[in-house]
């Protein structure tokens, strides 16, 4: 029975583990490592872009972390490969917000035939296509000599896809003919770009001259010190961080959740049951009544209650005298001791004197007990007599 026990045991830490490998957070990134995101210093992060555009005195900011919402105070909106879908309500607020002035520039070249920013192209009118080995461009040329400050006359990349506009009033600034890589559309007072890459926007793109230019000729549709927005809702952002994040978003986190719960199985099928609490020596022992006795005693010595003792010992002390004889202890002293003396010979005058005492209040607790032995001391010597 122990060993099957211990079988099951081994076996279900073991599936504990392999649980905990399956989801912990080395097995399953929440982005993928080449995302440009502004977080990211790899080779295809945006972190340089943020940074550069803060230096150059861009009130740069990331759009995380709260409801998905433009105003009138920004300026730019930069939204690189999102990687959560765009939703048809982001969209339309998206398009107002460009034509009341707002300026996007949009890049994405995910080389899948369905895009995610569906619902974003269809606001726009732009679709993208994927090029094949055949269409392949080599060169990607300036198509309209607009960006000449600096002048930006190629760029240095090997696009996956190209724009497919659904509308005329577009400008196509860089590709060739057929074959257009970015474009330029004015909606409403607003301005969009749109790019089939994200190359010239990360951090390996901006080292060559000719893409940090592209990127300042479109940041120059922003006034000095205007807000910049860096979409990082679409990039899973859009939630505040909670307490728990770091337990269930770091290996450390599981690690530490994994040993609680092997430690809590454990001790749930390894270990023994507690049982019931031994009692003290003292919690079961019964007192005797001499203990009773003397702290009554002691109560009473503490409350200076000496008249209430006196009164005590004075009744029983009559009782025991009555009691052979049949006679009324609660008569009268006089009346008592009459009775008394008339069934046996007694000292008249020295048992009125006892009664008195014992009526009377003590001084001291010496006189309480020098009157109760005088009181026992008569009992003994009648209790004698009648031997």
């Amino acid at each position: 029975m122990m060993q099957l026990r211990d079988l099951l045991l081994i076996a279900t830490l073991f599936g504990v583990l392999i649980a905990f490998v399956v989801v912990s957070p080395g097995r399953a990134p929440s982005l993928a490592p080449d995302t440009p995101t502004t977080y990211s210093s790899a080779p295809t992060g945006a972190l340089a872009l943020y940074e550069w555009t803060r230096a150059m005195g861009y009130d740069a900011r990331r759009l995380e972390y709260r409801p998905f919402e433009l105003t009138d105070d920004d300026a730019v909106l930069v939204m690189l490969n999102p990687s959560a879908a765009i939703s048809k309500d982001h969209a339309r607020h998206i398009r107002t917000w460009v034509e009341r002035g707002g300026t996007l520039i949009f890049a994405e070249d995910t080389p899948h035939l369905f895009s995610i920013s569906d619902a974003l192209f269809d606001e726009l009118q732009m679709r993208m296509t994927v090029i094949t080995g055949t269409q392949e461009i080599e060169r990607v040329p300036a198509l309209q000599p607009v960006f000449d400050q600096p002048p930006v006359r190629e760029l240095n990349v090997r696009p996956r896809r190209a724009l497919a506009p659904q509308r005329n009033d577009y400008a196509p600034l860089f590709g060739a003919t057929d074959q257009i890589l970015i474009a330029g559309v004015r909606i409403g007072q607003g301005y969009v770009y749109i790019s089939a890459t994200t190359h010239p926007f990360t951090n390996r793109g901006l080292r060559d001259r000719q893409h940090a230019a592209l990127v300042l000729n479109m940041l120059r549709r922003a006034p000095p010190g205007g807000r910049v927005l860096f979409d990082e809702y679409h990039h899973g952002l859009v939630a505040p961080p909670a307490p728990t994040d770091g337990l269930l978003r770091t290996p450390w986190g599981w690690a530490g959740i994994y040993a609680v719960t092997v430690t809590a199985l454990f001790l749930l099928l390894g270990g023994r049951r507690f049982g019931r609490a031994v009692p003290l020596r003292e919690e079961v022992e019964r007192r005797s009544s001499a203990e009773y006795v003397e702290s009554i005693a002691d109560l009473y010595q503490r409350g200076g209650k000496r008249a209430y003792m006196l009164r005590h010992f004075y009744a029983s002390f009559k009782r025991r005298l009555a009691q052979p004889y049949g006679i009324n202890p609660q008569v009268d002293d006089r009346e008592f001791v009459y009775q008394l003396a008339r069934l046996r010979p007694i000292d008249e005058a020295a048992l009125l004197a006892l009664l008195a005492q014992l009526r009377a209040t003590p001084a001291s607790d010496a006189e309480l007990l020098r009157v109760v032995a005088a009181a026992d001391a008569f009992i003994q010597a009648q209790t004698h007599e009648r031997g």
